[in-house]
């Protein structure tokens, strides 16, 4: 089954390795022509990607006839809303002629999570640009998904300017990797940042140029994290990073690359002139080194970043 995931789109990034892991967690069903794979309301909590055959997903709209609006053939991926999240998907999905499907279940990603964190982030990264892309192929719906209270804006999970992911979705993560890491008692890290001095960017040169830069950072940040840990914007210049199954010293490395890599890069294009010094402060908190519960986990890192700033900006922080 591995040959066949390597050519899909979702399992992009992945080592054969790696996908001789994943395929534990997947299973294969097969659908006649005209069968139904999930009804408008159905929990079934599962991931569905199309090995072969065509899926037909259909709209209903109140006081109105059913409407097809997607259908998906080899690679496509459906069922995401209620595979991660607490809300039945208000589609339907038949199959429209014979169909293979590859699916994985809750439990499995959860597990999947527990036993390979790694691997589930990219997983989750994979299917959050399949869904953005559905959603644009899509768009001409939107309308009435709004109107009828199916906002497209509950698959989106990432902030519009950096394209990485948002605080709603940041949040979620920490509670669950935190929880994971705790009852399997490996380490977890949190580190909250912001850039220094960005408050005089938007005040002298204005929000085009913060935003600019704003971008640049976030970039910087992937280059040095994006195979580590869970990135986030969590609002205006704060960033938040996740890392699963890695201890204080490691997070500290971390953090000092991104530190540097900050204070080291030019932003002088985005500054027309201004001598602006464009760091960042960082605040570190760590499972179980320096922090044994969530609320502490979480409230430690700011009260890090914050430490950080009131002496001096542009270095870490990590409050036992």
């Amino acid at each position: 089954m591995t040959e066949i995931m390597s050519t899909l789109e979702i399992f992009s990034g992945y080592t054969e390795t790696e996908l001789d892991t994943l395929e534990k967690f997947f299973k294969i069903e097969k659908y006649d022509a005209g069968v139904p794979v999930i009804k408008p309301g159905d929990p079934v909590k599962k991931l569905f990607i199309v090995l072969s055959g065509k899926i037909t997903g259909t709209l209903k709209l109140p006081g109105s006839i059913d409407r097809k609006h997607v259908e998906y053939q080899r690679g496509g991926v459906f069922g995401e809303i209620s595979a991660f999240t607490d809300k039945p998907d208000f589609n339907s999905y038949t199959s429209s002629e014979k169909c293979i499907l590859l699916i994985i279940e809750e439990n499995d990603f959860l597990d999947l999570i527990e036993s390979a964190p790694e691997y589930s982030i990219k997983l989750i990264s994979n299917l959050l640009s399949h869904t953005i892309m559905q959603l644009r192929k899509s768009s001409r719906f939107l309308a009435d998904i709004v109107e009828w209270g199916e906002k497209a804006s509950r698959r989106i999970i990432t902030d519009e300017l950096t394209g990485l992911y948002n605080r709603s979705f940041l949040d979620d993560a920490l509670e669950n990797f935190f929880y994971i890491s705790q009852s399997n008692n490996k380490p977890l890290s949190f580190l909250m940042l912001d850039t220094d001095n960005f408050r005089k960017i938007n005040e002298l040169i204005g929000h085009e140029a913060g935003n600019a830069v704003l971008i640049e950072f976030a970039g910087i940040i992937k280059r040095i994290i994006s195979r580590h840990g869970i990135l986030a914007r969590y609002g205006g210049d704060e960033f938040s990073i996740l890392l699963p199954e890695t201890d204080l010293n490691t997070a500290v490395e971390y953090a000092e690359e991104i530190r540097s890599g900050v204070e080291n890069f030019n932003f002088s294009k985005h500054l027309k002139g201004h001598d602006i010094v464009i760091t960042t402060s960082i605040g570190v908190s760590s499972f179980p080194e320096t922090a044994t519960d969530l609320e502490s986990f979480r409230r430690k890192a700011d009260e890090s970043l914050y430490r950080a700033k009131e002496c001096g900006r542009n270095m870490i922080k990590c409050i036992e």
